[in-house]
């Protein structure tokens, strides 16, 4: 016996590489680099004279190799079993009750070391029969210890019990421990792996024992399938998702290792792996939807992340399971629970034929809603709102977690998560992406499409968007999705279902976009359903419009095709409101259009694809602008658009194009200020106005005026910025300079240039460049008649009014000789008034005027009346008239409006001047005298009161100021007492007068001065003069009244009555009248008693 002699052989050289099973082993031990040991085991060969003699250590005793293999098998085996029996016989114990005190008892075993005994027996075996069997010397020592080898093998192995019947207390704390802790449950689990695989693989080294190889690894399969059968019986459904069929990694290695030793043993006119496998898991009484679901999970267990660590699936039974699935009717859940299942196994082993399976089950289902009781509530209602969360939807599908999708999605939506995945996984396999691309579209027909109810559609257009999503031409399959809902026409289809079909086509869109792929074709094809579909489904595809702009990296894919006819009749329906989306859209639009054109130097031809799509847009906005900018309730929006167009018609790159929306804005002068500011703030902000289609300077100043008029503070900025640019223009220069003002930092640009425009003309002596001045003048107010009635036609803004009637009287005041030419007709003046004052409406007596207008003139009418004092109303007979209608018309109004915490009107007129200084003064003072006090009536009106109050309220402010009492005296004081001579003692007025004739008399009375008392006779003088010959006795009542109010006054006109008297009686022609001197005598008895 001299075969194992040697003084080093091959397992003394491997001792330190002797490793078994261990998933959850010490860091510094790789269960892969075991398993690559054992499927290169066989490669290794031995010769003759590599043969040495040595001894080896087995179970901690030193064997002579030779003599071991020839008399020490039964013993060895005995040890083996010994130590075997140590995991098997305390888990025994232990695995009905499992107590933590037993446990610690058992750790004083290193089950490790156990372990390790028996993979170093078993090696030792399993290399020195791979040695025998390798040299024909020595079949002689096969042969007499085979049969005995087999038998003790087979014995070994029952020492450790059923695999199949290990309880699941024992698995749960196997998988949950590893070596580092020494559990025993670990180490038993595995055990059953070490020792099954060597004795497998020491079978296989026995060229006699081809049978009992393949019953073992029979028995080796069906124990693993066993066990996890009887584990998927405890589990619920939705952790078989989470859950391996396998247990551990160290299992999956163990069925890898037997897979490769059967694949090993077809050249031995074997069986294949799979059809031990098929044999095995088929080899039950009933093959219902559960059984085959298991299948399904130890299918899907056997597949890894790593494609090459993985068990290939391509001869297994997959198609078959799923058709028998299928044709067993599995109710929703079982569905879904079989397509996860399945999709790692299809993914990973790229196999087409169980996608085809699954579509040409789910083809004929369109119209099932597909629910299960075990999904969420609110995942049923799944059809999405608008077309960007259909395609949101779709892309979450296919990232979704597995943990995710029992509970959150329905079947068909996991086929197509399943199929989509296939997809990109078979991108570049041309032949299995056409096959599956035909059976899709071979299954719809029109009367198919005809026979879908709204889910059965939704599902339709979500399946081909799963196909655009996965595959590199996105645009031909929208185009087939079109072609084919065009073959039934999409007015004809239901509402809901035009509804999905619109929303189906805004994602394939978005699609387009994200992917910067053209859409001409499909655009185009789009065009003609656009143009004839309704308004509410327009809007569906409006909602969309923005992301496709949005995602689009270039505007040369066709967008401008999306732009048609539609767009135009679309915005004829719509009010130009600033939240309306689709101007928005239009808007971003045009922002990503400048955006691309600030950075292009050359013109883009009229072929490019970007200049089709401004030149549309520019098209089909026209009609709507110039509609728009006339509307009252006109958003900023439509400036904003306007001028985005403008500033891209004077770049380099739309040059070529000719948009003429400057005379829309600027030049149109019933555009709302609002509009004109935001347009012609927007160019000037751009610096591009001069290039601007259309400019001259005299339409940017007079649109500058009538913006700067009615300035807000919703306009301020605005107008700040057109200002801004206005001072610069050579003209606005010229009128500046040397005038010290400067208009760009003008608070009130246009109260500035009126001050401006006075200087100027007051400094121009000359009348040939007064002439000038009044021309450029009326140029710049052309249209300000315009200005006026739009606005007062609007009423809508109180601060608007209000800045209106306060503007032009300052205009009115300032330059009324410059708007003002006698004998002129249609003069600005003129129109103004007509307008705003003396219209032919406010001579209606049931006419009312603004509040906002009374606010205004409270604080304002002294304007206008100084404007119109200046044009010299004694000389011109219509100032004249328009000043006796602005007083008798609005005078009494302002008085009724005014609040008593209001300041007087008019009080500029009453300063402590003379009548020189302040001509208006006595002018004012005749007017309201003439106009409400010159009549003879006994019960006067509402207005006379109001007057006399409100001189009577000056006269009190003013009781200390000499020359404004003076002149109230002088100009009002005759016609006051004339009042209070006519009408009645119960009248209002006649308290008013005698307030007002004792309050005089009282301050003349107190000056140390007689100019006052002086200016009272003479106003009574006055009063005689014009009254004492028809009207003798209410003239001597009336001096009645005044003697008791100051008999001093009376008695210093007494000389003036006498000298009256004696005028009267001289032109009656008599010597004396009794009634006359019986008044006088009466007077005098009356003076002398005082």
């Amino acid at each position: 016996m001299h075969l194992f002699t040697a003084e080093q052989n091959l397992e003394n050289a491997d001792q330190s590489a002797v490793a078994c099973f261990n998933c959850k082993g010490q860091s510094n031990i790789s269960n892969e680099e075991f398993v690559r040991n054992e499927q290169n085991y066989n490669s290794f060969t031995v010769n003759d004279n590599e043969i040495q003699y040595d001894h080896s250590t087995l179970f901690g005793y030193s064997f002579h190799n030779g003599h071991s293999l020839l008399y020490d098998i039964p013993i060895l085996f005995k040890m083996a079993k010994k130590h075997l029996l140590i995991l098997s016989s305390v888990t025994r114990d232990q695995y009905k009750t499992f107590r933590s005190h037993d446990q610690s008892n058992c750790k004083k075993i290193n089950y490790s070391d156990v372990r390790q005994k028996i993979a170093e027996f078993l090696l030792f075996l399993r290399n020195n029969f791979k040695r025998i069997n390798s040299c024909e010397n020595y079949n002689w020592l096969m042969e007499s210890q085979e049969k005995k080898v087999v038998s003790e093998l087979e014995n070994l192995y029952s020492t450790l019990g059923q695999f199949h019947n290990l309880s699941e207390t024992v698995i749960q704390h196997a998988l949950s421990s590893s070596d580092s802790k020494n559990n025993i449950y670990y180490h038993l689990y595995h055990s059953h792996l070490d020792v099954r695989w060597f004795q497998l693989s020491l079978l296989s080294e026995l060229p006699k024992s081809r049978d009992a190889l393949k019953c073992s690894l029979q028995s080796a399969l069906n124990d693993l399938v066993q066990l996890t059968r009887n584990r998927f019986k405890k589990l619920k459904s939705k952790d078989l998702i989470s859950k391996n069929a396998l247990f551990c990694e160290c299992t999956y290695d163990y069925l890898v290792l037997i897979q490769y030793l059967i694949n090993k043993q077809v050249l031995h006119n074997s069986e294949n792996f799979w059809q031990f496998f098929n044999t095995i898991c088929t080899h039950v009484n009933v093959v219902d939807c559960e059984e085959l679901i298991f299948q399904l999970w130890f299918l899907n267990s056997l597949q890894r992340s790593n494609i090459l660590l993985s068990i290939d699936l391509k001869d297994s039974s997959l198609v078959s399971i799923i058709k028998e699935l299928l044709n067993n009717n599995p109710n929703e859940a079982q569905l879904k629970l079989s397509i996860c299942l399945m999709e790692n196994a299809v993914l990973t082993s790229s196999i087409t034929e169980p996608v085809i399976t699954l579509w040409e089950y789910f083809h004929k289902r369109f119209n099932s809603t597909f629910y299960s009781s075990d999904m969420k509530i609110q995942n049923i209602a799944c059809i999405s709102k608008n077309g960007s969360e259909l395609l949101i939807q779709m892309t979450n599908l296919f990232s979704a977690q597995k943990a995710e999708l029992l509970s959150n999605y329905n079947s068909f939506q996991l086929f197509q998560r399943l199929l989509g995945l296939h997809l990109q996984n078979i991108k570049y396999n041309s032949k299995d992406w056409n096959q599956l691309k035909g059976r899709i579209y071979s299954k719809f027909s029109p009367s198919k499409l005809m026979s879908f109810n709204d889910i059965g559609f939704y599902n339709f257009t979500t399946l081909f968007l799963t196909l655009a999503i996965m595959s590199d031409d996105t645009s031909q399959i929208a185009l087939k999705y079109q072609h084919l809902v065009k073959l039934i026409s999409e007015q004809k289809l239901d509402p809901n279902i035009r509804l999905t079909y619109w929303k189906g086509t805004v994602a394939f869109l978005i699609l387009h976009s994200q992917r910067n792929t053209s859409m001409t074709t499909y655009g185009s094809a789009l065009s003609d359903t656009l143009s004839t579909t309704s308004q509410e489904y327009i809007i569906v595809f409006l909602g969309g419009l923005k992301e496709i702009f949005t995602f689009s990296k270039s505007l040369a894919l066709g967008q401008h095709t999306l732009i048609g006819i539609w767009f135009e009749n679309y915005l004829s329906t719509i009010k130009p409101l600033d939240e309306n989306e689709v101007l928005q859209t239009t808007l971003f639009i045009l922002e990503k259009l400048k955006n691309l054109a600030n950075d292009q130097l050359m013109p883009f031809p009229h072929e490019n694809e970007t200049f089709i799509l401004f030149n549309s847009l520019y098209t089909h906005m026209l009609p709507f602008l110039k509609k728009s900018c006339l509307s009252v309730d006109c958003g900023i929006i439509v400036a904003d658009i306007a001028s985005i167009l403008t500033v891209l018609s004077s770049l380099p790159a739309f040059s070529n194009t000719k948009v003429m929306l400057f005379n829309f804005f600027v030049i149109n002068q019933g555009i709302s200020i609002i509009l004109l500011n935001r347009y012609l703030s927007l160019l000037i902000k751009e610096n591009v106005i001069t290039n601007v289609l259309g400019y001259n300077s005299l339409a940017v100043i007079k649109a500058w005026l009538h913006s700067s008029m009615l300035i807000t503070n919703r306009t301020f900025n605005e107008t700040i910025t057109i200002t801004q640019f206005i001072s610069n223009i050579s003209e606005i220069k010229e009128l500046f300079a040397n005038s010290g003002n400067d208009l760009e930092t003008s608070v009130d640009p246009f109260v500035t240039f009126l001050d401006l425009l006075s200087i100027k003309y007051h400094q121009t002596k000359d009348i040939k460049l007064r002439q000038k001045l009044c021309e450029k003048v009326s140029d710049y107010f052309y249209s300000i008649k315009i200005w006026v009635n739009i606005l007062i036609k609007q009423h809508k803004q109180n601060d608007e009014i209000y800045r209106l009637y306060m503007i032009i009287g300052y205009m009115f005041e300032k330059i009324s000789p410059l708007i003002y030419i006698k004998g002129k007709p249609n003069t600005i003046l003129q129109e103004l008034l007509d307008s705003m004052l003396l219209g032919v409406s406010i001579r209606n007596p049931n006419s009312k005027t603004h509040p906002s207008v009374v606010t205004a003139l409270l604080a304002s009418v002294h304007r206008y009346l100084i404007g119109l004092f200046h044009l010299n109303p004694k000389t011109d007979p219509y100032i004249a008239r328009c000043l006796r209608e602005l007083i008798s018309i609005y005078f009494p109004k302002i008085l009724v409006g005014a609040k008593p915490s209001d300041e007087l009107p008019l009080l500029k007129f009453f300063e402590e001047k003379p009548d020189d200084d302040i001509t208006e003064r006595a002018l004012f003072l005749e007017l309201i005298v003439s106009i409400f006090l010159s009549k003879r009536n006994r019960t006067p009106d509402s207005s006379v009161a109001q007057i006399l109050e409100y001189i009577n309220s000056i006269i009190k402010l003013n009781r200390h100021n000499k020359l404004v009492i003076i002149s109230i005296i002088r100009h009002s004081l005759m016609r006051i007492c004339s009042v209070s001579m006519f009408c009645e003692d119960v009248n209002i007025c006649k308290r008013i007068t005698n307030e007002i004739i004792n309050t005089l008399i009282n301050i003349s009375l107190s000056q140390c001065t007689d100019e006052i008392k002086h200016e009272i006779v003479s106003s009574l003088n006055t009063l005689c003069i014009e009254h004492l010959a028809f009207s003798s006795k209410l003239v001597f009542d009336f001096i009645d009244n005044v003697i008791k109010l100051s008999p001093e006054i009376v008695t210093c006109f007494l000389p003036k009555l006498i000298e009256n008297i004696e005028k009267v009686e001289w032109k009656r022609g008599i010597g004396s009248d009794f009634t006359l001197r019986k008044g006088l005598e009466r007077i005098q008895i009356k003076l002398g008693k005082q």
